[in-house]
């Protein structure tokens, strides 16, 4: 079952204008938190922080033009291809899910509590479909 349908309507200017401001702190504070996570990463070896960075990076791109069009079908056509693709970079989709999760606290610490209550919804969107699409190719494994 898909994770239900957000009616998230575009985001404000505003919140879109401090999302894009702190995009780049944002993107290094997870890539940071990330390459701390050692039994998430070591099998990345020397190319770790380049396919964190560029992964979240694209995340980063994926949520701003959802909030742009206040439409969670972009996303989800997005996971569905990061499920195929992801494995063939080395990333576990399950390693994806903490990174999303230091998303959304980063999110909360670099944005204003009003611009971060309208773009996390997204986030944690984005986490539930995630872990349902994981969910559901662990259970076609069995």
């Amino acid at each position: 079952m898909m994770a239900e349908e957000s009616n998230t309507a575009a985001v404000s200017r505003e919140a879109l204008e401090a999302l894009a401001s702190a995009r780049g702190r944002i993107i290094d504070r997870v890539v940071e938190r990330s390459l701390a996570r050692t039994e998430h990463v070591a099998h990345l070896g020397d190319d770790a922080e380049r396919v964190i960075r560029a992964g979240i990076e694209m995340t980063t791109r994926m949520i701003e033009s959802t909030l742009s069009v206040g439409s969670m079908a972009l996303l989800d056509d997005q996971l569905a291809w990061a499920m195929s693709r992801l494995p063939h970079d080395g990333v576990p989709p399950e390693h994806i899910v903490p990174r999303l999760r230091t998303y959304r606290e980063a999110v909360n610490e670099f944005l204003a509590g009003g611009h971060a209550a309208e773009i996390t919804p997204v986030i944690d969107w984005l986490i539930a479909r995630l872990q349902e699409l994981i969910d559901e190719a662990a259970g076609a494994e069995e």
